[in-house]
């Protein structure tokens, strides 16, 4: 069986919420997904039940909001540490967060962690699940 890419499947979990709920294929290696919105039209709930689907974590066990305040406490310098701080108090957090990353210069190195967040996460999984995986970024790095 071929290894699951952690790169491929950190951006599937980065697609999980509310309504989306995502499964993995063990045998196929294939990410499928339900959505509650769309119900029936979107496909059979019940083929997910079938034992080689395995469901990926719920966007309340992934925490993004947990990923942005993660994210904050590396910032060093106080000014931009304190901004995003406030940015993330209260109803639209997450729209005023995003904003201020883009006005603070801080974008790229947002996505950065928070795909390696989600590479944690997904390594995690991987070991509650019993599913063995790859990390060609790994390969690369020592390859330098």
């Amino acid at each position: 069986m071929k290894k699951l890419d952690l790169n491929m499947a950190a951006q599937e979990f980065e697609t999980v919420s509310q309504e989306m709920h995502l499964f993995y294929n063990r045998e196929t290696g294939e990410f499928d997904f339900y959505n509650d919105f769309f119900g029936d039209e979107n496909g059979d709930l019940e083929r997910f039940e079938d034992a080689a689907w395995i469901d990926l974590p719920d966007s309340q066990e992934i925490d993004e909001y947990g990923i942005m305040v993660d994210f904050t406490e590396t910032i060093t310098d106080p000014r931009k540490h304190e901004l995003l701080c406030v940015a993330l108090n209260g109803r639209g957090a997450f729209r005023r967060f995003k904003d201020l990353l883009h006005d603070l210069d801080l974008t790229e190195e947002w996505y950065s962690f928070k795909h390696d967040a989600y590479v944690e996460i997904v390594k995690a999984w991987c070991a509650d699940n019993g599913i063995e995986y790859s990390d060609d970024s790994e390969r690369s790095k020592s390859s330098k």
